[in-house]
């Protein structure tokens, strides 16, 4: 049986996604290594998979040094962003050293493309360059959504309800570190789309955000997507540079027109649902590296996702657990 050592740049709960990763790797009689990259070496609920490595923050160069000792040291041959800071610090490294690196995936995509997404205002930009419809800042039109800018899983959201409360607003924070849109009342949708640096475009899942927890979708049920909703999803995949897992949020209003409110190129946090619906991305990443054929679905599954918490306990320092 073939052994394969994969590293998540912060996995930390990503605990389904690893299952399925592991379960991908049956189909192909693979056993798999799995690592995670965290702020230190506790305890996660991936540790009860993977091997927690403490490792410098991704925004650092200390980190890029700290990647290329641990991919000699632990062997891997896969690396996978699983945080939005990750993907900046991966395709960094990627751009800088994939050469010295022939024998290793990193399913990441172009650095230009992660740093565009990672900062809102350059993604508002980019959105306007490739013709795809964003949410405005309509003058004088109010509710508004005041987000910070390298902000991720809804912190730091703020909405405004007239022009006193936006000048509230202004007057306590630095601005240049926040972007403003209208708020638009409608539905949430997800899509999560595979593009494999070799094959291109594999396939997508259109999935409703039906609950949110913490910036999260908890609830989701799959679906067929209308034309507008399919044009968005066409203009975004026609940008090249993307690979591996993509997560394309977007919001439809009452009139069935569609705004995006962003890409994260990485496994979503309900990128599950789209795997059991029939993208089999864990798999697709585990065929990149071995070099062998696969196909994206020839159907997507009519499913319903909802998620549950999942209790982990570890024994204090004591020895004996007792206080």
């Amino acid at each position: 049986m073939k052994h394969i050592n994969i590293l998540f740049l912060g996995a930390a709960k990503r605990v389904s996604l690893v299952e399925r990763f592991i379960e991908a790797g049956r189909k192909l009689n693979i056993k798999l290594g799995i690592f995670s990259c965290e702020k230190d070496d506790g305890f996660y609920p991936v540790s009860t998979y993977a091997k927690i490595l403490k490792t410098p923050k991704f925004h650092t160069g200390k980190f890029q040094g700290w990647l290329a000792r641990a991919l000699k040291k632990y062997a891997i041959k896969i690396v996978i962003p699983s945080v939005d800071p990750a993907t900046i610090a991966l395709s960094k490294f990627a751009l800088r050293n994939r050469a010295k690196h022939p024998s290793t995936f990193f399913a990441v995509s172009e650095y230009s493309l992660c740093r565009a997404m990672f900062d809102k205002k350059l993604a508002y930009k980019f959105f306007k360059e490739h013709s795809i419809p964003t949410i405005p800042n309509t003058f004088n039109k109010f509710p508004k959504v005041i987000k910070p800018v390298k902000g991720s899983a809804s912190k730091g959201i703020t909405i405004v309800n007239s022009p006193r409360q936006l000048r509230d607003f202004s007057n306590s924070c630095v601005m240049k570190n926040y972007i403003i849109g209208d708020y638009i009342n409608g539905t949430e949708t997800t899509v999560d789309f595979y593009v494999s640096p070799d094959r291109g475009f594999i396939g997508a899942v259109f999935r409703n955000r039906l609950e949110i927890s913490d910036g999260e979708v908890m609830v989701a049920r799959t679906k067929i997507p209308r034309a507008e909703e399919q044009d968005i999803l066409n203009k975004a995949i026609g940008i090249k540079g993307w690979a591996g897992c993509i997560t394309l949020q977007y919001i439809m209003d009452k009139n069935g027109k569609v705004y995006i409110i962003e890409i994260n190129p990485r496994f979503g946090g309900g990128a599950t649902c789209a795997i059991e619906a029939g993208l089999d991305m864990p798999l697709y990443i585990l065929s990149e590296y071995l070099k062998i054929d696969f196909t994206g679905p020839d159907k997507i599954k009519n499913i319903f996702m909802t998620r549950a918490r999942r209790d982990f306990f570890i024994r204090g320092n004591d020895g004996d657990g007792v206080l």
